[in-house]
């Protein structure tokens, strides 16, 4: 048996290291990796392809963190497990996808699993629905026999509770709320012409995001807008726009997150086009947080984001945008202004949360 360091935590997911960190959940990890920093904590990276003797090494990756890769189904690692569970405080499990290989120790009182989002209907909307009932069985046995579940806004606790009203268990909220350096007046627009407006979108290219959606905006709004996109698949979002007349304005980059708040200081506004359904409106996107911080007006299909509605956040609609009908330099300011209120409360929420895992731990 391997010898296990000295542990206050084991995590479930991959190590956040700065290569893997990029968007979409390993963004998550980071973010909670920097609530445990200072902990002495492993993590353990399941996936079928880990090999015994060759993959399942304790490798110290900074101080205080270590990552081992496991294979959910060795019979050896399954033991090394539970070891692991002797030897430290709870183990946080990072999704549903995840926690379908704790399964055998969710009754310990030590299993604490972040959702992320509710990930039947993800499944279903990736047309993956023959995976949701697998799923739905999995996230009910986590909200019957875990220690505490970690949700990203209120909007996914409500959800839980009225699909599975008779289930009671710890419910800890934590949005999902970026670090940015920001500047002394990160909260209002750059000064600018009024015409054309800058438009921004960063992000993934995952079907929820609509990206065909946002390049077709890009071509009926060139008339008073320029579109950039930022993303690691910069790229793929080009090819898709060559199909259309996209005006030369338009820009695809790759934007290293240490870049991306002067990045966003050169426009106006950000894109945020999900469509109104169950995943999206549990969701906490990290792109509208930062737009919010920056001081962008999110532009939206649908307002019916996670929490942000019940903060009251200013935003402008896709149809109003489209029409022309969007506020001026003056009006996005105060805009901007409000929405740092929405930006300081879930700050606030994520500071609470984040109290609550440390105190599981001490």
């Amino acid at each position: 048996m391997l010898s296990i360091p000295d542990l206050d935590i084991a995590i479930v997911a991959p190590f956040p290291t700065t290569q893997r960190v990029k968007e979409g959940w390993m963004s998550r990890i980071n973010a909670v990796d920097e609530i445990l920093r200072g902990k002495r904590r492993l993590y353990i990276n399941f996936a079928a392809h880990h090999v015994r003797g060759r993959d399942d090494q304790f490798m110290q990756l900074d101080e205080n963190g270590w990552e081992v890769c496991l294979s959910p189904s060795e019979i050896e690692h399954q033991h090394l497990m539970n070891e692991i569970l002797k030897s430290v405080r709870i183990v946080y499990v990072h999704t549903i996808h995840l926690a379908e290989f704790v399964q055998p120790w969710l009754g310990t009182g030590k299993i604490v699993v972040d959702f992320h989002g509710i990930v039947p209907e993800e499944e279903t909307m990736l047309g993956r629905p023959e995976l949701a009932p697998k799923y739905e069985e999995i996230e009910k046995e986590v909200l019957q026999k875990a220690r505490a579940c970690v949700m990203v806004t209120r909007a996914m606790e409500r959800h839980y509770s009225q699909k599975y009203p008779d289930i009671q268990t710890r419910i800890i909220i934590l949005p999902i709320v970026e670090s940015l350096a920001l500047p002394d007046a990160g909260n209002e627009p750059p000064a600018s012409a009024e015409l054309p407006v800058r438009v921004v979108y960063a992000g993934g290219t995952q079907a929820w995001q609509n990206i065909d959606g946002m390049l077709d905006l890009a071509c009926s709004a060139a008339d008073f807008a320029n579109f950039t996109f930022l993303s690691h698949e910069w790229k793929l979002i080009e090819d898709m726009g060559r199909s259309r007349s996209l005006p030369m304005a338009t820009a695809f980059l790759f934007c290293a997150k240490a870049d991306l708040v002067a990045e966003y200081q050169k426009h106006d506004f950000g894109l945020v086009l999900r469509d109104d359904t169950p995943v999206n409106r549990v969701a906490c996107p990290t792109k509208l947080f930062e737009y919010m911080s920056i001081g962008l007006i999110p532009i939206v299909r649908s307002p019916a984001l996670g929490d942000f509605l019940d903060f009251n956040y200013a935003y402008v609609t896709e149809e109003e945008f489209l029409e022309g009908f969007f506020p001026d330099r003056l009006s996005r300011v105060m805009m901007a202004r409000k929405n740092l209120s929405a930006v300081r409360a879930m700050r606030k929420i994520f500071f609470s949360g984040a109290a609550d895992i440390r105190a599981l731990i001490d």
